[in-house]
């Protein structure tokens, strides 16, 4: 699958980031880089007016050009302990620093009921709409979606994705976001207006980003979700975004497989997210070093006659 990025993206592609400089508070859609962010969310009975009703949201301390650069790489890792606020994987020796988390992960839990705290969700995001008015691309939007096809998604609902941005703004006068960098904050429905996750201008859902998309991008903590960079394609409102899939194409067919797809995943019992590209097997790698070494034999041979 061709992967159509804007300028900016590209660029930030070529470099591969193994630390980034600590500032307070989130980066929203008015950044035009915006922080890489999981969200948890307890809806049991109503979304808004059951006993565990409660969300939280990380920073985790990378920014959007950051992550469009981990895509494509097999073997790529990132794991962040959401109770010491350590980020490990590849390019970081041993572990880390990325802020302070406070309490958050443990009052997320202790805010929920044990028989309920299995039907806790989380999803990832970052955002950018900077540029609405450019040709192609001028929305820029990460979300986790445990699909293999994006859903239909025109254009005009692609920018309205910006409405999250309310979501983001309140939770930086929370938790640890306003004096840590990189923090972290829990909402229920009776705090600040659009600081809860399932009451976002007005009762919004940030599940599917306010209706703007038909995907649920917040699944249960033992389900392996993927991952999608969304671009609009032009200033056509009716026309689909661009839609491009994490993962790494490792049988080169052009298509991405299910087998293929980068994965977050949820360690509950470790506090634990992790972000992981696929490795290829063994086979594949020696099929491709195979490749390599006829593609030198070929290049010798010309450079020979």
């Amino acid at each position: 699958m061709k992967m159509n990025f804007r300028l900016k993206a590209l660029a930030a592609a070529t470099i591969m980031a193994t630390s980034m400089p600590l500032s307070a508070a989130m980066d929203g859609a008015d950044s035009g880089n915006g922080s890489l962010l999981v969200n948890f969310r307890s809806y049991v009975g109503s979304p808004t007016s059951g006993n565990n009703d409660i969300s939280a949201v990380f920073d985790l301390g990378v920014n959007m050009n950051d992550v469009i650069g981990w895509n494509g790489t097999a073997g790529f890792n990132r794991t962040w302990d959401l109770s010491t606020g350590l980020m490990s994987g590849t390019g970081i020796s041993g572990s880390q620093a990325i802020g302070s988390y406070g309490g958050t992960w443990n009052d997320l839990f202790n805010g929920v009921a044990a028989a309920d705290q299995p039907k806790i969700e989380y999803s990832v995001m970052a955002l950018d709409n900077t540029d609405k008015t450019i040709q192609g691309g001028g929305s820029r939007y990460l979300t986790t979606a445990n699909v293999t096809n994006f859903p239909s998604l025109p254009n005009a609902n692609l920018n309205g994705f910006d409405n999250m941005n309310l979501y983001v703004n309140a939770n930086n006068s929370r938790g640890t976001h306003a004096t840590e960098a990189n923090g972290a904050s829990i909402a229920t429905p009776t705090d600040d207006p659009n600081s809860y996750f399932a009451a976002i201008n007005g009762f919004g859902q940030g599940d599917n980003w306010l209706t703007k998309t038909t995907a649920d991008t917040t699944k249960t903590l033992d389900t392996e979700q993927s991952f999608w960079y969304l671009a609009t394609s032009s200033l056509t409102s009716h026309h689909q975004a661009i839609k491009t899939p994490f993962g790494v194409d490792l049988n080169g067919d052009g298509i991405m497989d299910a087998n293929e797809f980068s994965k977050w995943s949820v360690n509950a019992d470790a506090g634990t997210i992790s972000f992981a590209a696929p490795i290829p097997e063994a086979q594949t790698w020696a099929m491709m070093l195979a490749g390599l070494g006829m593609i030198g034999m070929m290049v010798r041979r010309r450079v020979n006659v």
